[in-house]
C-alpha cells in the first residue's frame, strides 16, 4: 500500500473530533497514510498531522485551545449563553431577536469577526506552506462566487484551513485567489475527491456527519427557520450519503447529533472515534489486503 493509501477525514464541528480517535485506531494498527486530507474540522486536525505525524501531539494542541479561556468565552458568546439543550442556531436566532445578533445577520458578512475567531486557528496551525507539510496534504473548501468546491493543496496553510473552516453566515468568507470561500463541508462533508487528487488509490473515510432522525413535527418545527435548518440538514445528509459512496472505505463513528459548536465533552467525540474505527479494524486490513492484490493485476491498475 506504499504510496497510495489516502485518509479523508470529515468536518463537522465538534464532531470532527472524532477524527483523532479515528486516526489513533489506524495508527496503532500499522495504517499509515500517505496523503491526508480534510474538511472544517477535518482540515484542522489533517493539517496538524501532516505537518507533525504524531496524532498524540494533534490531540494535545486540540485539546489546549478548547480548554482556553479564551476559546470558551468566543464558544459562549456564540451560544448566548449557557443553555445547552437548544441547538446552537436556535439560541443564535433567538439572541438575533434581542437586536445584536440581527444586526450582524443583516449588515454584516457574519456574525463573528475574523479577528474574534481566526485569531484561535492561529494558535494551533502552523505559519507555513503546503510544501513545507510532512506529507501531502489538501483541505476542501466552497467557493460561494463560482459555486464550485475547491480542492486547496498549495500555498499558505493557514489561509487555506480557515476557509475550509469558514461555516457560512457565522464565521466570515476567506478570499483565496480571487476567490470567496466558506466551509468545504457545503461542497463536499468527507473530502474524498481530495484524496484522490493527492493521488490516493485506496481511500479510507471518516464521516463524522450528523444523525437526522424522524421527528416530532409539532414538538420541533415552531417557525420558519425550524424548517429552513431541517431541509438544509436532510439534504446535505442525502448529498453526502451520495458522496462517501466514492471511498474504498468509511468508518462511522457514532457521534449523534451535536452541533458544531458543542464543545463540552471532547472525551465523548475523541472516544468514539477510536472505538469506531477499532471495531472495523479486521474489515479495513481485508480490504487493504484486496486492494494490493488488484493492484498487481494489470488491467486494475490505476
Amino acid at each position: 500500500m506504499a504510496g497510495k493509501v489516502g485518509l479523508a477525514l470529515g468536518g463537522g464541528g465538534v464532531r470532527g473530533l472524532a477524527n483523532i480517535g479515528a486516526m489513533k485506531a489506524l495508527l496503532e494498527a500499522g495504517i499509515v497514510p500517505d496523503f491526508v486530507a480534510g474538511t472544517s474540522m477535518g482540515a484542522i486536525v489533517g493539517s496538524l498531522y501532516a505537518d507533525t505525524l504524531d496524532i498524540g501531539d494533534v490531540e494535545r494542541t486540540i485539546r489546549a485551545l478548547l480548554d482556553s479561556k479564551d476559546f470558551k468565552e468566543k464558544i459562549q458568546m456564540l451560544s448566548g449563553g449557557s443553555d445547552l439543550d437548544r441547538s446552537f442556531f436556535e439560541r443564535v436566532f433567538d439572541t438575533a431577536k434581542k437586536g445584536y445578533f440581527f444586526y450582524r445577520f443583516m449588515f454584516r458578512e457574519s456574525v463573528v469577526s475574523a479577528g474574534a475567531f481566526f485569531s484561535e486557528m492561529d494558535r494551533i496551525v502552523p505559519d507555513k506552506n503546503f510544501s513545507g507539510l510532512r506529507i501531502p496534504f489538501a483541505c476542501m473548501a466552497l467557493d460561494i462566487v463560482s459555486g464550485l468546491p475547491m480542492i486547496i493543496r498549495s500555498g499558505p496553510l493557514r489561509i487555506a484551513v480557515k476557509a475550509s473552516s469558514a461555516v457560512p453566515g457565522i464565521l466570515p468568507p476567506v478570499p483565496i485567489d480571487g476567490r470567496v470561500c466558506v466551509d468545504g463541508g457545503w461542497a463536499e462533508s468527507v473530502p474524498i475527491s481530495a484524496a484522490r487528487v493527492l493521488g490516493a488509490r485506496f481511500v479510507v473515510a471518516v464521516d463524522v456527519s450528523r444523525d437526522v432522525e424522524p421527528i416530532n413535527y409539532k414538538d420541533e418545527i415552531r417557525n420558519s427557520m425550524d424548517i429552513l435548518m431541517r431541509a438544509g440538514d436532510v439534504s446535505r445528509l442525502l448529498m453526502n450519503t451520495l458522496r462517501v459512496r466514492d471511498a474504498d472505505f468509511v468508518i462511522h463513528p457514532e457521534v449523534g447529533d451535536a452541533d458544531w459548536s458543542e464543545f463540552e465533552d471532547v472525551d465523548t467525540y475523541i472516544t468514539g472515534g477510536y472505538r469506531a474505527a477499532h471495531a472495523v479494524m479486521p474489515a479495513l486490513k481485508r480490504a487493504l489486503k484486496v486492494d494490493r492484490v488488484m493492484s498487481l493485476l494489470p488491467w486494475k491498475r490505476r
